[in-house]
This record gives C-alpha cells, structure tokens and sequence, in this order.
C-alpha cells in the first residue's frame, strides 16, 4: 500500500487487484487486474486524465500502478 502525496489517496493491491481509492471513504477511483498488460496501461490512462487529482498525485499513482505490475511479473519470471 501507498499514500499519495496529498494524503487523500491510497492505492493498494489486493489478490490480483490494484485499486486507487479515497482514503476514508474508501471511494475507488480505478481498480485493475495487476497481470493485465492493457488493464494497466487503460488505468493509467484513466488517472492521468482525471482532475480528481492533483499533479502530483496523478503521477505518483502512475508510477505505484507500474511498480506493481512489475512486481507481479517478476514474481511470475
């Protein structure tokens, strides 16, 4: 689990989910299956170009949705 910069957000993976959610509220604002390739780049898409979020949040929820996709692959490797 990681808390974004603002400290409104968590993202987190779950089993084979990684879910960017409100924290407190637990509203999601993505969730995607962490061994889909195309899973990964569409959510990365959809927070990149949501305003919920601020810059800064934005791209740290990027770059935690890249670092569990890579983990799970090398666990898979």
């Amino acid at each position: 689990m990681a808390r974004l910069p603002s400290d409104r957000y968590l993202i987190q993976q779950v089993g084979p989910d990684v879910i960017l959610f409100e924290d407190g509220t637990e509203r999601e604002i993505v969730r995607f299956n962490v061994s889909d390739s195309e899973a990964v780049a569409n959510a990365q898409r959809k927070i990149s170009a949501t305003r919920e979020l601020a810059d800064e949040d934005r791209a740290f929820a990027n770059f935690w949705s890249g670092y569990f996709y890579h983990a799970a692959l090398s666990a898979w490797l």
